[in-house]
């Protein structure tokens, strides 16, 4: 009998909050955290827990030092017991439409720190009055987006497309034109920026597997641009700071930029040069969209892309 028969015939006779704690224990990697999302104490989680090992004959966590590691067991199981959850939260247990204020959800979403300023807080004003809902925004540069949309570990990811993914479906929610940032002030720099200064000074660029993603060396390239990158980082949110305090210069998105030249000392310059739009997309597994809540969410999404 294989593996997925044997297991699959024992977990008929599970309690189903059985599999849901250990779905959220595997995500989380941590009992503590998996019983704060579920809203339960952490012995109630142990001891769900305990009941699951009993019954599968198998330890399925272990201890490490920061919270649990699964066991190969565990490993095997994910995959079926995921999509198992996924089929029945879709065809029975969630409402024809989701009502944030009655319906408990906490959503996964892998983002672009980018777009977190100018997506996130509309949605927080919505649901920051109901206990039943929550956000959790994970990095681009950690997550493997293409593994999570497609075991249910994710619910969405925002980002530039991505290319190569199988089984998705895309929305468009935008596209931001790229601007230069610099510090105020800046004794090289004059308004606008010109391109001999654009490539004489210093830059500041996201690592090479997000720049990838953003595909600007390709942009750049086909307009014969070579930059002179001296600090390279992981996440867009560094820019602002960094340049302020030196005088490295740096691309941007233009509605991202604009939030942060309210923050920090910068001042945005139109690029000397024709450079395309920087477009973004919402991305999620096919199917999913059947789920009123990952509806919901991509519908509140898309109005809050500028000009949404």
């Amino acid at each position: 009998m294989s593996w997925d028969r044997y297991e699959m015939g024992k977990l008929r006779n599970l309690d189903l909050n059985l599999l849901v704690v250990f779905e959220n224990i595997y995500t989380a990697g941590n009992i503590t955290h998996a019983a704060r999302k579920l809203g339960l104490t952490q012995p109630t989680i142990s001891n769900a827990l305990s009941r699951l090992r009993e019954t599968l004959e198998d330890p399925l966590f272990t201890r490490s030092t920061v919270g649990v590691t699964p066991t190969s067991r565990a490993m095997q199981m994910i995959g079926p017991v995921r999509e198992a959850l996924m089929l029945i939260n879709d065809g029975v247990l969630h409402p024809a439409a989701f009502d944030p204020a009655t319906t408990r959800r906490h959503f996964r979403v892998a983002i672009a720190d980018y777009l977190e300023p100018v997506l996130i807080p509309p949605i927080i004003r919505q649901i920051q009055s109901f206990r039943s809902v929550s956000l959790e925004a994970l990095p681009l540069s950690t997550t493997h987006i293409a593994e999570g949309l497609n075991n249910g570990s994710l619910d969405i990811a925002i980002t530039a497309h991505m290319h190569g993914i199988s089984e998705v479906s895309c929305r468009e929610i935008g596209a931001a034109g790229i601007v230069v940032i610099a510090r105020k002030d800046h004794p090289r720099v004059s308004n606008p920026i010109t391109a001999a200064q654009f490539g004489s000074l210093g830059h500041i660029a996201l690592i090479a597997p997000l720049r990838r993603m953003t595909k600007i060396d390709e942009q750049l390239n086909r307009a014969g641009i070579e930059r002179h990158i001296v600090y390279e980082a992981s996440k867009m949110w560094s820019f602002p700071y960094i340049v302020s305090h030196t005088d490295l210069i740096g691309l941007l998105p233009g509605d991202f930029a604009r939030i942060a030249e309210g923050i920090y000392p910068i001042t945005c310059h139109p690029v000397p040069f024709d450079l395309p739009e920087q477009h973004s997309f919402i991305t999620w597994k096919k199917g999913r969209e059947n789920d009123p809540a990952v509806r919901w969410l991509i519908s509140r999404l898309s109005e809050s892309a500028p000009g949404g």
